[in-house]
């Protein structure tokens, strides 16, 4: 048997596999080139750090995603236990203040006996075939071990996806506007919604398709994956794609008015002073 098995990367993944690993009474090294080398969209040092939606999704057992997430409960998952013990205000779903959460998790993995974790790039310094190797390093893999992938699966292309969710300060909302609330009644007004009348979003839907954007990274300029489309993206291919997708109104009538909004942004609590769309 192998003395230790190799984990790629301390994302969400790579942590979770470490941690099961790892209780079972296998060594495992874990892999993490933070604070050595950052990708683009890395923020901070710490492990399992949440770079897009702070939303593990819906809570409820009567669909995939809840019902997947009570077995991770009773299977002891490091992430579940974790995101639970940092939950923010989500209605019926699983939200986490993403910095606690990371920092939590980090704790978790440092402190644990059987991982040693490595801060530095992973580079092939052993043969592939004669280790247990687990590669985590999902849409954020570095150029090198990109290569090194593709060279062991005989692949040419790659492609990874993600994108990041825009945070805004709660101090920034107007609440006169605003109201707080759940589709259609459920849960526990924990979301902040934007109403929008038809004026208002048009002239919102105009200014977003012809807004200056910024310079985009070079590693943004590839293949647009329909799971995390840029919502400038979005908006070009039709003035009502925002109303029947992340802008729709469905479930809510403005209490101020007792209508319906013609489109509506809904904005996710992120940590105790900020929401996320």
């Amino acid at each position: 048997m192998n003395k230790y098995i190799t984990v790629i990367g301390g994302g969400l993944a790579g942590c979770e596999a470490a941690y099961q690993i790892a209780k079972s009474g296998i060594k495992v090294k874990l892999y993490e080139m933070k604070p050595i080398k950052f990708s683009p969209a890395h923020a901070n040092e710490n492990l399992a750090e949440i770079v897009c939606s702070n939303s593990f999704k819906s809570n409820l057992i009567t669909n995939a995603c809840g019902l997947l997430k009570e077995e991770l409960r009773k299977l002891d998952s490091l992430l579940i236990k974790c995101a639970d013990k940092v939950a923010v205000p989500a209605g019926q779903a699983l939200a986490v203040d993403r910095e606690e959460f990371s920092k939590l998790v980090t704790k978790e993995i440092e402190s644990n006996p059987n991982i040693e974790i490595i801060r530095e790039e992973f580079v092939n310094q052993e043969n592939f075939e004669e280790v247990i190797v687990i590669i985590a390093t999902g849409p954020l893999t570095s150029n090198n071990l990109s290569e090194q992938i593709g060279k062991l699966t005989d692949s040419e292309n790659l492609h990874f996806f993600d994108a990041a969710a825009p945070i805004i300060e709660k101090s920034s909302i107007d609440m006169n506007i605003a109201f707080l609330g759940d589709r259609y009644g459920k849960g526990e007004n924990a979301y902040i919604n934007l109403p929008m009348q038809k004026q208002e979003y048009e002239i919102f839907y105009n200014e977003l398709i012809n807004a200056e954007v910024a310079t985009l990274h070079e590693f943004e300029k590839r293949e647009i994956f329909e799971g995390c489309m840029p919502i400038e993206v979005m908006a070009k291919r039709g003035i009502d794609t925002l109303r029947y997708g992340p802008l729709k109104p469905v479930g809510f009538d403005n209490p101020r008015t007792g209508k319906r909004p013609y489109a509506i942004v809904q904005l996710r609590q992120d940590n105790a002073e900020r929401y996320s769309i």
